[in-house]
C-alpha cells in the first residue's frame, strides 16, 4: 500500500484520496507522527464538504489516539496533549455531519470517557452523555440500507456504553458476535476498543465478563487470534468468570460451554514453557507431561517434551545442551527457572525430532498436559491449536487459519518414515514455536509435537502429489510408540 501510494504521489502529489491512504499506511506501520505531518496540510486545503476531509480528520484523530495509547506513562503531558488532539480531530467531522460520520462520533465518545476518568479538562464544553445520546439517536434513525453490516452494531454498542446502558451494549454485541456470519476482524476491533480505549474491565463487573466472552468467541472463529503475555494469562485466569446469564445473553445457549473451552485453553497455557539458554534468551518451546504418559518410569515424574533441534546431548544442529538449557513456565511463574538435569530419551530431526527432558527439582507445580487418545479425522474443517513462544517473543495462542490438513495416523494414514506419523496443519508458527504442543479442538488434548513449517511448500502426505504451505508436527502417539518399542535413544 505504501509503495503504491508513493508511486501515485510522484505522478499526482495533490490527489486527496491517495494522500489520505498514504497517511493510513503510515499509521498502520507505526509512523503516527509522520502520518499527522502528511494529513494535517491535506485537511487544511480540502473543502469541509469534501468526503476526504472527514476521512483525513478521522485519521489525524486515530494517529493521535495511537500516540496516547502507545505512551508508557499515561500521565505524561505529551500523552495528554495527544489525547486532546485526537478529541479535537474526531469532533470536527462528527459535529459537521453526525449522520455521515458516526465512526468519528463513537471515537469521540470513547476518548471523552477516557479523558473524564483521567480527570483531564479536554473539551470541557462537551457533555459525554449528550454526545453519546446524540450518536445513539443518529444510529437508531439510520435507514436500513445505509447500515454497514460490519460496523453498525459494534458502533451502536460503543455508543450505548457512553450512556452506561450495559443491557444495550450486550444486546448489540450479541446481535453480531453470536452470529455464524461474524468475522474475526469485527470482534478483534471491538475488543481493542473495549480494552485499550474504554478499559471496560475496570469500569464494571459486566465489562470484565463481556471482554472474556468476546475473547472466547474470537478463538472459536477460523482466523481469530489472540497473543498474550504470560502476565496477561495470569490476570485472565484470576478474573471472576462471567455469570452464566451474561454468557448466554451474549452467546446464546452454548455460551457457558464456549467460555469453559476458552478457560481450559488458559489452563493449558500454564504447562507450556519457554526453553531458554541459561540466563539468556528464549530458544524454543516445550510442554509438561508425566513420564508415564510416554511410557517412561517413574510414571508420575514430571518431564518436558521439546524438539531434538532445541535440546540434545551433543548440541547438534545448533541445539542447546542440557547443561546450557533451562525452562520457565512463564504463565505460571516467570521468576522460576528450572535447569535441565538430563535427557531421558531422544530421537533425531530426521525421525521424531524429540527430546524428553528431566528437570532439576521434584515438582514443577503445574498440571501435566493430557494426550489425545487418537488423531482427529481429517474432515469437516477440523481445527487444531498451537501454544508456544513464536519468534522468541511472548506466549502466543496461534488460532489463525488453524486447519488440520492431513496426517499419517490411523485410520487410512500411510507412514513414509517407519514409526513416524507426521501431522500437517495451517496454523501460523515461527522459529521459537519449535517444541510447542499441538492441540486438538475439542478437549484441548495434545495430538502432536510441533517441529517445523514451510511457506515455500512441504510435500503432501500419504503419497499425494504436490506440495503446500504448511506446518508439521510429529504425532504424540508415534513418539510414545517409539519409546515403547525401543526405537528412541535412552540416556
Amino acid at each position: 500500500m505504501g509503495k503504491l501510494a508513493e508511486a501515485v504521489s510522484r505522478r499526482d502529489p495533490k490527489d486527496p484520496r491517495n494522500r489520505r491512504l498514504y497517511g493510513q499506511y503510515l499509521i498502520n506501520t507505526g509512523k503516527a507522527t509522520a502520518a499527522i505531518d502528511l494529513l494535517t496540510p491535506l485537511a487544511q486545503r480540502l473543502p469541509k464538504d469534501d468526503p476526504e476531509f472527514a476521512e483525513a480528520m478521522g485519521l489525524i484523530g486515530r494517529a493521535n489516539k495511537q500516540i496516547f495509547f502507545d505512551a508508557g506513562d499515561k500521565a505524561d503531558s505529551s500523552a495528554h496533549a495527544a489525547l486532546g488532539q485526537a478529541v479535537a480531530a474526531y469532533r470536527v467531522p462528527f459535529e459537521q455531519s453526525p449522520s455521515r460520520n458516526t465512526w468519528h462520533g463513537v471515537n469521540l465518545v470513547a476518548l471523552l470517557s477516557r479523558a473524564r476518568r483521567l480527570g483531564l479538562q479536554i473539551a470541557p464544553d462537551l457533555s459525554l452523555k449528550s454526545v453519546a445520546k446524540s450518536l445513539v439517536a443518529e444510529l437508531a434513525t439510520m435507514p436500513e440500507e445505509k447500515r454497514d453490516p460490519d460496523w453498525y452494531l459494534p458502533t451502536l454498542a460503543e455508543a450505548s456504553l457512553g450512556l452506561g446502558d450495559w443491557d444495550a451494549v450486550e444486546r448489540n454485541v450479541s446481535a453480531y458476535a453470536a452470529s455464524d456470519k461474524v468475522q474475526p476482524f469485527q470482534i478483534e476491533s471491538t475488543l481493542r476498543q473495549f480494552t485499550q480505549v474504554w478499559d471496560i474491565e475496570t469500569l464494571d463487573e459486566r465489562g470484565r465478563g463481556l471482554v472474556a466472552t468476546l475473547r472466547a468467541r474470537l478463538l472459536q472463529l477460523k482466523g481469530g487470534q489472540i497473543s498474550a503475555t504470560a502476565e496477561e494469562v495470569r490476570q485472565w485466569r484470576a478474573q471472576r468468570p462471567p455469570t452464566p446469564g451474561q454468557l448466554q445473553a451474549i452467546l446464546g445457549a452454548e455460551g457457558t460451554e464456549t467460555y469453559k473451552w476458552w478457560r481450559t485453553g488458559l489452563e493449558r497455557a500454564l504447562s507450556v514453557c519457554a526453553v531458554r539458554q541459561r540466563l539468556g534468551q528464549r530458544f524454543g518451546s516445550g510442554f509438561l507431561l508425566t513420564a508415564g504418559t510416554l511410557g517412561l518410569q517413574p510414571s508420575d515424574e514430571l518431564v518436558v517434551l521439546t524438539n531434538f533441534h532445541v535440546v540434545n546431548n551433543e548440541g547438534a544442529v545448533g541445539a542447546l545442551t542440557p547443561e546450557s538449557a533451562e525452562v520457565v513456565f512463564e504463565a505460571a511463574d516467570a521468576a522460576q527457572a528450572w535447569p535441565v538435569k538430563t535427557i531421558l530419551s531422544s530421537s533425531p530431526v530426521a525421525r521424531h525430532d524429540a527430546s524428553v527432558l528431566q528437570l532439576q527439582g521434584a515438582t514443577v507445580g503445574e498440571a501435566p498436559l493430557p494426550l489425545a487418545p487418537a488423531l482427529p479425522p481429517v474432515q469437516n474443517n477440523a481445527k487444531i491449536y498451537v501454544i508456544g513462544y513464536p519468534g522468541g517473543q511472548d506466549l502466543a495462542f496461534s488460532f489463525q487459519d488453524n486447519e488440520l490438513l492431513d496426517h499419517e495416523g490411523p485410520p487410512g494414514g500411510s507412514q513414509q518414515i517407519p514409526g513416524v506419523s507426521r501431522v500437517h496443519y495451517r496454523t501460523p508458527t515461527e522459529p521459537g514455536s519449535s517444541g510447542s504442543p499441538v492441540f486438538g479442538a475439542n478437549g484441548w488434548e495434545v495430538i502432536a509435537l510441533h517441529h517445523k513449517g514451510s511457506k515455500d511448500g512441504l510435500p503432501r502426505l500419504n503419497g499425494k502429489a504436490g506440495s503446500y504451505s504448511a506446518n508439521e508436527g510429529i504425532s504424540l502417539a508415534s513418539i510414545k510408540g517409539a519409546i515403547a518399542q525401543g526405537n528412541m535413544d535412552r540416556h
